[in-house]
């Protein structure tokens, strides 16, 4: 019973790598059914269900599904085909309303036909496959829209072979997986960095000028540029005309307002995604 788990584990990892019509001709001649990488559809449901599937798939380390292809109930797999295959633009289109941006660019569409096949039920035959690759660094994938079958705001995951809505210890996984790649404060890391350059940039500048005081003119001008120097002793500390005119804190300050400004427009994309 082991055996043939394995094989269609295999069968399915190569015509996810390498998805061609000999590769998907192998994952059907298995005909063990579906598994939680791998959905088939009889028909073309509707499109909101799909997406809800492909979010589901996405976030639990990809996978595909394939339309033309339905299961029965001893879990074995029914080859149909499709009469017609559907637009990929319309498809793309619809995926749009529930799908956020980073994982339709994920998405890809594939058509098969089969004029002849060594695999009898293939022959005259027609298949469309949806590709949803998932990028670690983008999980969790967030649903956009309601529709018939999908909640906005929701994450989905495949538990088995159905999609549901992600328990708080599933999307701890997820989570975690995410954190793994180092890609969520990498940018943070960066930040740091580029501040402690910008501070060592700062101190190789002066921003006062000291020189000795002496004479009537220089008197005078002290007190004419008293809002600006600084007397001590014979010595005055004049300001450096090339020192920038905004100093460290004053950057820092105005780069906090505009870090909130983007977090906040980051939400509101995380929100639409």
């Amino acid at each position: 019973m082991d055996k043939p788990k394995k094989s269609i584990k295999e069968e399915f990892a190569k015509f996810f790598e390498t998805p061609s019509r000999e590769s998907l001709r192998d994952l059907l001649k298995n005909n063990l059914g579906e598994f939680p990488n791998c959905d088939f559809k009889k028909i073309w449901p509707d499109f909101s269900k799909i997406a809800k599937h492909l979010i589901g798939i996405a976030n639990s380390d990809g996978g595909c599904i394939i339309i033309g292809v339905g299961e029965k109930e001893d879990n074995t797999l029914e080859i149909v085909g499709i009469e017609t295959l559907i637009d990929k633009s319309d498809c793309y289109n619809s995926f749009k309303k529930y799908l956020p941006s980073k994982l339709l660019s994920e998405i890809e569409i594939l058509d098969f036909a089969y004029k002849d096949s060594e695999y009898g039920k293939l022959v005259g035959k027609n298949f469309q496959v949806i590709l949803a690759s998932s990028n670690v660094k983008h999980i969790p994938y967030i649903s956009c829209s309601s529709g018939e079958s999908i909640k906005e705001n929701v994450i989905y995951i495949r538990r088995g072979t159905s999609t549901e809505q992600a328990n708080y210890e599933e999307l701890q996984k997820i989570i975690n997986k995410r954190i793994a790649t180092d890609y969520s404060s990498k940018a943070e890391l960066d930040l740091e960095e580029h501040i402690e350059q910008l501070k060592v940039l700062y101190s190789h500048i002066k921003q006062y000028n000291v020189r000795i005081r002496s004479g009537l003119a220089d008197i005078a001008a002290k007190a004419f540029a008293q809002s600006i120097s600084n007397i001590v002793g014979q010595q005055e500390k004049v300001p450096n005309p090339i020192f920038p005119k905004e100093g460290f804190e004053e950057f820092v300050a105005k780069l906090i307002e505009k870090k909130k400004r983007r977090i906040e427009l980051e939400l509101n994309v995380l929100k639409r995604q």
